[in-house]
């Protein structure tokens, strides 16, 4: 396995990847003392933390997925994978439940995290890829605002409306009379309560 990390400052490990299993290099201690470091600084205050299963994932595929969360978050985002134990400890130092995520901190583990944004928007860009990838069965799940969503939940999430999407829909309306812009606010909140709650119900079926 390579450790390494997409879309950002660069490689959690620096420039060049260290080889685990089977390869020419092992993580030093001091090394993995760093990676642990930077990622419980990452996942302190991002508004979003996706675990992706990236079994089979070409090179190519990679690249796409890291070029994509590029364009739109430049370094504000990062597409990371790191062994399992690592990515436990750093969510469990910055206040993460176990009992959420240890079900799903098994076989080969990618990370998409948001340090600043939009977080609704990176997940409609991987959800979006995947559909049109054909990249079944992929998502294990996700933080939301420090709230555990399971991956069968990632396609309702991608269709909330963005906080872009959701100012436009309030400032198309600022010119019409006051009578209106209250009811088009009182629609858009029934929509997104709606929306989430019929999230929070399949999550607990």
């Amino acid at each position: 396995m390579i450790l390494y990390a997409c879309c950002g400052a660069g490689s959690l490990l620096g420039k060049r990847p260290f080889l685990l299993k089977g390869g020419a290099k092992l993580i030093t201690k001091e090394k993995k003392q760093q990676i642990l470091k930077k990622l419980t600084e990452e996942f302190k205050d991002s508004p979003l933390i996706m675990f992706v299963n990236y079994t089979g994932f070409k090179v190519a595929t990679m690249r796409e997925i890291r070029r994509k969360i590029y364009s739109k978050y430049q370094r504000d985002a990062h597409f990371t994978v790191a062994k399992n134990t690592m990515i436990g400890k750093a969510l469990s130092e910055v206040g993460y439940n176990p009992s959420e995520f240890e079900k799903v901190l098994a076989g080969p583990t990618a990370v998409l995290y948001v340090r600043s944004g939009d977080a609704v928007d990176a997940i409609k860009i991987i959800n979006s890829f995947a559909k049109e990838r054909k990249l079944e069965g992929i998502f294990k799940g996700l933080y939301l605002e420090r709230k555990w969503f399971e991956g069968e939940q990632i396609n309702d999430l991608a269709n909330l409306p963005t906080k872009q999407e959701l100012y436009a829909m309030v400032l198309g309306r600022l010119q019409a009379p006051i009578t209106n812009l209250v009811y088009v606010l009182n629609g858009t909140i029934r929509k997104l309560v709606y929306v989430l709650s019929a999230i929070q119900e399949k999550k607990s079926q």
